[in-house]
């Protein structure tokens, strides 16, 4: 089955997190195996999850009483990062598709109109 990259790119949450459905999982590894451009965003998207989990681990060894609070406020910013990316990306590929869309029904006016 092959995907899109924007399929794969809003399954990178669910794939590293190891939630995804085994055909899920074989999709985006392959896609991930062909594409530089999703791999580069996969590698960037483990490094950040790596950094917070650094981060929380240094933070919770100096205070463990803040634990609970600490995992809940970092996944609370790390959704709001991933909510505010793919929001930009639907927008993006939202105008892409309109501006298409007002190109080729111009062309076909212009078409006809020969």
């Amino acid at each position: 089955m092959e995907i899109t990259c924007d399929i794969v790119m809003d399954l990178v949450d669910v794939y590293t997190n190891d939630i995804a459905s085994e055909d899920t999982k074989n999709a985006v590894k392959e896609h991930l195996k062909t594409c530089t451009d999703c791999r580069r965003y996969y590698d960037g998207y483990k490094k950040s999850l790596e950094s917070e989990q650094k981060k929380k681990i240094i933070v919770t060894e100096k205070s463990p009483g803040l634990n609970e609070d600490i995992i809940s406020e970092s996944m609370s910013e790390l959704s709001k990062r991933l909510r505010t990316r793919r929001t930009i990306r639907n927008i993006t590929s939202g105008v892409a598709i309109a501006v298409s869309l007002a190109v080729l029904i111009k062309e076909f006016f212009e078409a006809d109109h020969d």
